[in-house]
């Protein structure tokens, strides 16, 4: 719910930039501020944003491309002149003035944000309420053609782009969650636009889109709904196939464990009276044993160094979504690893794709041990029975 001030912000901003912007401003029109803003507010209300901080960035989003109607080139200055004024007379107050004008700033093409806020409001800035990346690219051709004076062919434009998307980065989880998918189709398809231009030329591919590798060697699970679906069904089925097999282990190690606590014990009593059972009590002591130990390895936790080494993060042969790599490891330097792997979407497909391997590693070798404590508990109870009826028969 809006305030006063930034009700009378918005009105002040939707009359200047009606009054102030030409039919020449397509992309950095009053609808791109509205979803600017309408963007800021959502993400910052995930993310808890108390109402002072949300009045703050939705002011800056309001205020951010006012500028537009001094001067195209560096209208953020403009930006921040017009809302120092506009908040001066609402005697607003002075420090909250510096912050905005900080948010603004923060705005500027090349600029990293420090802030949250900042970082909230830089990906607010790439929204797709309402549009496309395609339809948001086509529109700011116009602007650079008809205020900038810069022409391209559209060989020099798609290159642009692909420059341009492929550095792009979003500075928050939930930005990226909104607007990620819509960054990747089209920087997919500009792609694809430029491999047509290329092949139509004979020209040789660039921007990383080099002839298509055998598939596997790399892909995207971001890019097919498919491969997403299936990662989830198998990691499902990974995890109760676990389930099953620990269940399986428990109950070798209860049958095996009644067996020596209550079995080996009555034998022995009988001993006495008759010494030839001695061999299948050996018999039947050693595969008890032997199933628990086996049983034991299966359900045993494996080793774990509870800590990573970001330096060799980049290489994409660990997995910091799996506790037993990070237990150890001071809060600040995990979250910068897994910044790192959630900024970077190739080393966030390797990272889970090496959670499924290495699950299904485990995953095997706690099959293959329960495989071998199940065979030595049935190879051994037939070799106990036929070395109890061997003692029997020579006893006679």
């Amino acid at each position: 719910m809006q305030n006063q001030i930034t009700k009378q912000a918005e009105a002040y901003v939707v009359a200047l930039l009606k009054e102030g912007l030409t039919g020449d401003h397509q992309y950095h029109d009053l609808h791109h501020t509205m979803t600017v803003r309408d963007a800021s507010l959502v993400i910052g209300r995930r993310y808890r944003l108390n109402d002072d901080e949300l009045e703050l960035l939705e002011l800056a989003a309001l205020f951010h491309d006012t500028g537009f109607v001094k001067q195209y080139d560096g209208h953020e200055d403009a930006s921040k002149e017009i809302m120092a004024g506009f908040l001066n007379e609402k005697n607003y107050g002075a420090g909250k003035i510096a912050e905005l004008k900080g948010l603004v700033e923060a705005t500027r093409l090349g600029t990293e944000p420090e802030t949250l806020a900042q970082k909230i409001l830089k990906d607010a800035d790439f929204n797709t309420f309402g549009t496309t990346y395609l339809e948001k690219s086509k529109q700011l051709r116009h602007e650079w053609e008809v205020f900038k004076g810069i022409k391209m062919k559209e060989k020099e434009w798609l290159e642009n782009n692909l420059e341009f998307w492929g550095s792009h980065q979003f500075y928050t989880g939930e930005g990226k969650a909104m607007f990620g998918d819509q960054k990747r189709k089209v920087l997919k398809k500009f792609k694809k636009q430029m491999g047509k231009i290329e092949k139509k030329k004979g020209l040789p591919r660039h921007f990383g889109d080099k002839p298509k590798p055998s598939k596997g060697d790399n892909f995207s699970l971001n890019s097919s709904k498919s491969a997403q679906m299936m990662f989830k069904t198998t990691l499902r089925n990974q995890i109760d196939l676990t389930n099953i097999a620990d269940n399986k282990a428990n109950i070798m190690l209860t049958i095996n464990s009644a067996l020596i606590t209550l079995g080996i014990p009555l034998i022995a009593g009988e001993l006495e009276a008759s010494p030839h059972l001695v061999y299948p009590a050996i018999t039947l002591l050693l595969t008890c044993i032997l199933a628990i130990v086996f049983a034991t390895l299966a359900t045993r936790p494996v080793k774990m160094a509870g800590k990573t080494d970001l330096q060799k993060l980049d290489k994409g042969n660990t997995n910091l979504f799996f506790f037993g790599n990070y237990y150890k490891m001071p809060q600040s330097e995990y979250r910068e690893g897994l910044k790192r792997i959630v900024e970077n979407e190739e080393l966030l497909d390797k990272t889970i794709v090496n959670d499924l391997y290495f699950l299904g590693l485990s995953l095997g070798r706690k099959y293959s041990r329960l495989h071998t404590t199940y065979s030595v508990f049935m190879v051994g109870m037939v070799v106990t029975a036929i070395v109890y009826v061997l003692s029997f028969l020579f006893a006679q």
